[in-house]
């Protein structure tokens, strides 16, 4: 099946709530609204058609620089290894409380990629059944994949501030370490 029959299959069975359907470099694209994710997810994988039996990745954007609205997407890309075609699901989230529905309902391995869009971006995965932070400790404030995220919050010594470093260098005890000496 061609990503442009997926297209219009999905279409057929839900019209108005597709925001976008494209095909994009080779692959279907189809831009649906987080209140009927859940529902497309469930169709694309229950279809006998379509059968996307495969969630391959979960991904975020920040589209920050680009000022557009919304300024966050989910992003899924889901493939049918039986019929030997994919699909990928964009979920446009606003900036303030961006949420979507968990699928993990769906397919079991959506459970960690959505635990790190919590984590990394911020989005509120709505029905997860172990809502916290993956791979940042729970007391950390902030989402790093944000791009308007801190990177550094100290001065980090470069060839350009040498003194700097001079000064953190003249502040350290100086010490060796000698073979035999623990």
């Amino acid at each position: 099946m061609t990503s442009e029959e997926v297209i219009e299959i999905v279409k057929t069975q839900y019209g108005n709530n597709i925001i976008k359907a494209e095909v994009t470099l080779g692959d279907a694209v189809v831009h649906v609204a987080p209140e009927f994710f859940h529902d497309a997810a469930k169709f694309l994988k229950e279809d006998s058609e379509l059968s996307f039996d495969y969630l391959s990745h979960i991904t975020g954007v920040d589209y920050l620089e680009q000022e557009r609205e919304p300024r966050f997407e989910s992003v899924y890309e889901l493939h049918s290894i039986d019929k030997n075609h994919s699909i990928r699901l964009r979920v446009a989230l606003p900036e303030q409380n961006p949420r979507v529905p968990t699928i993990s309902d769906l397919w079991p391995s959506a459970v960690f990629g959505e635990r790190e869009l919590f984590d990394m971006f911020g989005f509120h995965i709505e029905g997860h059944p172990n809502l916290k932070r993956l791979l940042m400790p729970e007391e950390w404030e902030g989402h790093p994949l944000r791009k308007d995220y801190d990177l550094t919050t100290e001065e980090v010594a470069f060839s350009h501030n040498l003194n700097f470093k001079r000064e953190l260098v003249q502040e350290k005890e100086l010490s060796r370490h000698k073979p035999g000496n623990n």
